[in-house]
C-alpha cells in the first residue's frame, strides 16, 4: 500500500446500469486512467462469472501470473500497458465490452486508480488532481487581463512581477510532479 491518499469515487454511484455499464464522469476518469497508465494488475477469481476477460489477458505477451492472496484460487495478472493491453481495458468502457471484476492501474510504479468488486472505485489524490487539472484546462480559457506597462506607477507593476514569479513556481512544481 502506498502512502498516497486514496478516495472512493462516489459520483454517479446510483447508476441504474450497476456493474453492466460504465457511464457518467467515471467513464471519463477510467478512460483517462487507461490512457495514462504504464502498467496494470488484473485479478481473476476461480469463478467463471467473475473471471470475465481472463482468457484475453492471459494471452497478452510479457505478462506475469501469480496467485492472489485476496481470495483462494484467484490469480493476479500483471504487465505493461502495451497498445494491446490498452485496447482490452478500453473495451471495459463499451456497453457490451469486458467487465473486469478487480484491477489496478499504475504509472511508473505509482497507483492511479483501482476497481474492486466491479463497483468499488478508488482514485489516488494525485491522479484526481491531475484529471481535474486536465478538465479545467480543456473546459476553461482565461479572460485576458489588461496589459500593465512598466511606466505605470503603483501596485500594478509589483503585482505583475509577483504573478510571473508564481507562474514560474507553478510550472516548476508541475514539472516536479510529472503532471502536465
Amino acid at each position: 500500500m502506498s502512502d498516497e491518499k486514496e478516495y472512493f469515487f462516489i459520483g454517479d454511484n446510483e447508476s441504474a446500469e450497476g456493474v453492466w455499464g460504465i457511464s457518467g464522469i467515471w467513464k471519463s476518469v477510467l478512460e483517462y486512467g487507461v490512457l495514462a497508465a504504464s502498467h496494470f494488475e488484473v485479478r481473476f477469481p476461480d469463478d467463471p462469472c467473475l473471471g470475465e476477460g481472463k482468457d484475453e489477458f492471459m494471452r497478452l505477451p510479457g505478462i506475469s501470473v501469480a496467485p492472489w492472496s485476496g481470495m483462494e484460487g484467484a490469480i493476479a495478472v500483471t504487465g505493461r500497458m502495451t497498445p494491446v493491453a490498452r485496447r482490452l481495458f478500453l473495451q471495459t468502457l463499451e456497453e457490451d465490452g469486458i467487465r473486469l471484476w478487480d484491477f489496478i492501474l499504475f504509472r511508473d510504479g505509482r497507483k492511479l486508480l483501482s476497481v474492486s468488486d466491479y463497483t468499488d472505485r478508488i482514485v489516488t489524490g494525485r491522479f484526481a488532481r491531475e484529471f481535474m487539472e486536465r478538465l479545467f484546462a480543456c473546459w476553461f480559457e482565461p479572460i485576458p487581463e489588461p496589459e500593465v506597462t512598466s511606466h505605470e506607477k503603483g501596485p500594478g507593476v509589483a503585482l505583475n512581477g509577483l504573478r510571473e514569479t508564481i507562474r514560474a513556481l507553478i510550472t516548476d512544481l508541475d514539472d516536479d510532479d510529472g503532471v502536465g
